[in-house]
C-alpha cells in the first residue's frame, strides 16, 4: 500500500513539474522531506526509491552518497553495485567511484572484484592533486588505510613532487600505526618550513600521547637527534628537541639544548628566562636556579638580567620553603634577600622582594618588629601602585594584631577598605575588619561585615565569609552561650600569632567547661592548621580524618577532605590516596568550593595533560 502511495504520489509531482519548472524545485524539496522521514523510521526500501527519483532527476552526488548509506541497511547491495557501475560509465575518470565499488564487493564478500576495484582506482591517478585527495579521502571513508598511503605516494610520483601530501600522510601513517614514518614525515615538513612547528608539536602531542612506557617519545627524540646531526644549522630541530624534553618533565636536558641555541642566536637568555619559569612552575628548582644564573652571567644590558636577579632569590626560597629547613636556612636565605636589595636598590621594581623578605622577618624568623619596619618603609616608596602599597598596609595590619595593637590594625584595615570600596582588595580589609570584631567577641557587628561578603564575586572571600558566619551563628543562637565561642575567638587569634601552646590550651578548655558545645569539628580543624604550619603534617592529618569520621556532613566537611588531599598529595607522598580523596570530594560535594581544583589535581594525577602547570600550584 506504502509503495502504490508513492508510486502514485511521485507520478501525479512528475506530471505536474513537466509543465511548471518552479513545481520541480517544489517537488525535490518535497521528495527530500519524505526521504529524510523514512530514513528517520528505518523505512529504508521506501527511502531509497525518494532518493533514486531524486537522483535520477538532478544526478547529484550529495543524493549518491546518500543512497550508498541505504543501501546497505535495506540489504539492496546488487541494486547499489548497478548504481555505482551506472556512476562509472558517466563519469570514468572519477577514481573515488571505483572505491565505492570495491566496497560494495567487499560487502558482498566478492574480495577478488573489490580488489580489482581498488586497484583500477589507484591506476586512475593523475597530476590531479585535488582528485588525489578526493580519493585518498574516500578510502579513508571505508577505513582503508593501506590504500590511502598508496594514493599519496603515487600521487607524488605523478606530480614528481616529493614534499606533495605531507601533512595527509603523516596522517594516514598514524591511522596505520606506522609511528616511526609519521615522525619522519613530520619532521620533513618542519625542515622545509619551520613556520609549522606549533602545529607539529600539536599533532604529536594527539597522536603520540598517552605513552605510558615512552618509547614513543624515544623515537622522536631520536629521530630528532639524527636530524640535528644531518642538518646541524637547521635550529628548528633543536627547538623541537626542547619541546620534547619539556613535555617528559625533563628539565635539565631542555637546559642543555636552550643554552647552546640562546648562544647560536644571540637570544640574551630570553629563552633560558622561560625556561626557568616553566622549570620553577614544575618545582624543577635546580634547573630554574641553573636558567636564572646563566641569564645573569650574561651581559648587563640584557633586558631579563635584573629580572633573573630576583627570580633567583625567589628560587632558593622555594628550595628552602620546601625542605625540612633549619633557623640557619632561613638566616642564609634572608642574607639572600639583603644582597640582592643592596644590589638593585629598594624601589617599585624590587617591591616584590621587600614583601617576600617582610613576610620571612614575620613569620618564619619571629622578627616581627623588624618586618613592620620594613612595611612602614614599602609604604613610603615611590613608585608604587595604590594597590601595592594597600596591600602592604594589609601585611602591616597583620603584624599590628600580632602585636596586640589591635585597633591600629583594625585603623590601617579601615583605611583599605574604604579606599578600595568597589575592588577585591578592599573586601579582604573589610573581612580583616570583620575577624578582628570576632577576635574580641564583638559578634553581632562581625556578623552584619560577614553577611555583605558572602555576596563577594570572589568564591575564596565569599567562602570564608559564610564559614566563620555560620560558626557565629551556630553558636550565638537563642539556645546557646556565647563564652565557648569566645574562647575559640581568642584561641583562634593565638593560632594567628603563632603562640600554638596557648591556643591548645583554650581549645582543649571548650569542650571540658562545655561538653555539648558545637564546635567541636571548628576545634579539630584548627588544630589541623595549628599542626601543619609546624610541618608536623602526619598529625595534622589524624585531626582530618577525625573530623571527616565524626562531623562529614558539616560546613567544614568538603573542606576537611580537600585538605588531606592535597595533604596526602604534596607532603605525605601518596598519589594514590589523593586521587581517591579528590573524588571521593568530587562527588560527595558536589557544590562544594573545591570542586574544580579537585577535578584538576585529580586528573594531574591521573597523567592527564594540563595546559597550564602554574593553576596547580
Amino acid at each position: 500500500m506504502k509503495k502504490f502511495q508513492l508510486f502514485f504520489g511521485v507520478l501525479i509531482l512528475s506530471y505536474a513539474s513537466l509543465f511548471n519548472p518552479v513545481f520541480a524545485q517544489s517537488k525535490d524539496k518535497t521528495l527530500f522531506d519524505l526521504a529524510k522521514q523514512a530514513e528517520a523510521d528505518e523505512a529504508y526500501d521506501i527511502a531509497i526509491e525518494y532518493y533514486e527519483e531524486l537522483f535520477r532527476n538532478t544526478n547529484s552526488d550529495s543524493y549518491y552518497n546518500s543512497l550508498l548509506e541505504l543501501y546497505p541497511k535495506a540489504n539492496q547491495l546488487k541494486e547499489g553495485e548497478k548504481t555505482i557501475k551506472k556512476r562509472i560509465k558517466t563519469f570514468p575518470q572519477r577514481s573515488e567511484l571505483w572505491v565505492d565499488l570495491g566496497h560494495f564487493y567487499e560487502l558482498q564478500n566478492e574480495e577478488k572484484d573489490a580488489q580489482k576495484s581498488f586497484e583500477k582506482a589507484i591506476d586512475l591517478i593523475d597530476a590531479n592533486s585535488s582528485q588525489t585527495r578526493v580519493l585518498a579521502n574516500r578510502f579513508r571513508q571505508y577505513e582503508k588505510y593501506v590504500f590511502q598511503e598508496q594514493v599519496y605516494l603515487v600521487g607524488r610520483k605523478r606530480n614528481n613532487d616529493p614534499s606533495l601530501f605531507q601533512f595527509e600522510l603523516a596522517i594516514a601513517y598514524a591511522e596505520l600505526g606506522k609511528t616511526e614514518d609519521m615522525i619522519q614525515e613530520y619532521l620533513t615538513i618542519l625542515g622545509s618550513n619551520s613556520g609549522y612547528i606549533q602545529t607539529v608539536q600539536n599533532l604529536f602531542q594527539r597522536y603520540l600521547y598517552p605513552d605510558p612506557e615512552g618509547k614513543q617519545m624515544e623515537m622522536l627524540r631520536e629521530q630528532i637527534l639524527r636530524k640535528i646531526q644531518k642538518e646541524p644549522t637547521k635550529d628548528i630541530y633543536s627547538e623541537l628537541l626542547i619541546w620534547l624534553y619539556i613535555q617528559d618533565k625533563n628539565f635539565n636536558g631542555a637546559f642543555i639544548q636552550a643554552k647552546a641555541l640562546d648562544r647560536r642566536l644571540n637570544e640574551n637568555g630570553k629563552r633560558l628566562y622561560s625556561l626557568a619559569q616553566l622549570s620553577l612552575a614544575n618545582k624543577a628548582f635546580e634547573v630554574a636556579q641553573q636558567c636564572y644564573e646563566y641569564v645573569v652571567g650574561l651581559d648587563e644590558n640584557s633586558p631579563y638580567s635584573l629580572s633573573a636577579k630576583m627570580q633567583l632569590v625567589k628560587v632558593m626560597k622555594l628550595k628552602t620553603l620546601n625542605q625540612d629547613y633549619q633557623t640557619e636556612d632561613l638566616n642564609l636565605l634572608k642574607a639572600k634577600y639583603i644582597s640582592t636589595l643592596t644590589d638593585l636598590g629598594k624601589s617599585s621594581f624590587t617591591y616584590p622582594l621587600m614583601m617576600d623578605l617582610a613576610e620571612l622577618e614575620a613569620f618564619y624568623l619571629d622578627q616581627v618588629d623588624t618586618a613592620i619596619a620594613q612595611y612602614e618603609e614599602i609604604i613610603q616608596i615611590s613608585g608604587i601602585s595604590n594597590q601595592e602599597k594597600a596591600q602592604a598596609k594589609l601585611n602591616l595590619a597583620d603584624l599590628l594584631l600580632i602585636e596586640n595593637e589591635i585597633w591600629d590594625a583594625s585603623l590601617l584595615y579601615s583605611q583599605v577598605e574604604k579606599d578600595f570600596k568597589y575592588d577585591q582588595l578592599g573586601e579582604i580589609a573589610k573581612l580583616k575588619n570583620a575577624k578582628v570584631a570576632y577576635y574580641t567577641g564583638d559578634f553581632y557587628w562581625s556578623q552584619a561585615q560577614l553577611d555583605v561578603l558572602k555576596g563577594s564575586t570572589s568564591k575564596l572571600i565569599a567562602n570564608d565569609a559564610m564559614s566563620l558566619s555560620l560558626t557565629i551563628t551556630d553558636n550565638i543562637g537563642l539556645d546557646s552561650i556565647a563564652e565557648p565561642l569566645e574562647m575559640y575567638a581568642r584561641a583562634d587569634l593565638w593560632r594567628f600569632k603563632k603562640d600554638y601552646a596557648a591556643a591548645n590550651k583554650t581549645l582543649d578548655s571548650i569542650p571540658q567547661f562545655f561538653p555539648a558545645s558545637s564546635l567541636k569539628d571548628d576545634i579539630l580543624f584548627i588544630k589541623y592548621e595549628m599542626e601543619y604550619a609546624q610541618r608536623n603534617y602526619d598529625s595534622s592529618a589524624v585531626y582530618l580524618r577525625k573530623l571527616l569520621a565524626d562531623f562529614a556532613d558539616d560546613i567544614l566537611g568538603d573542606d576537611a577532605l580537600f585538605h588531606l588531599a592535597k595533604l596526602e598529595e604534596e607532603k605525605l607522598n601518596s598519589s594514590e590516596k589523593a586521587m581517591e580523596l579528590y573524588k571521593q570530594l568530587i562527588t560527595t560535594y558536589p557544590a562544594s568550593i573545591h570542586v574544580v581544583e579537585s577535578r584538576k589535581r585529580f586528573r594531574f594525577l591521573r597523567g592527564d595533560e594540563i595546559e597550564n602547570t602554574e593553576e596547580l600550584n
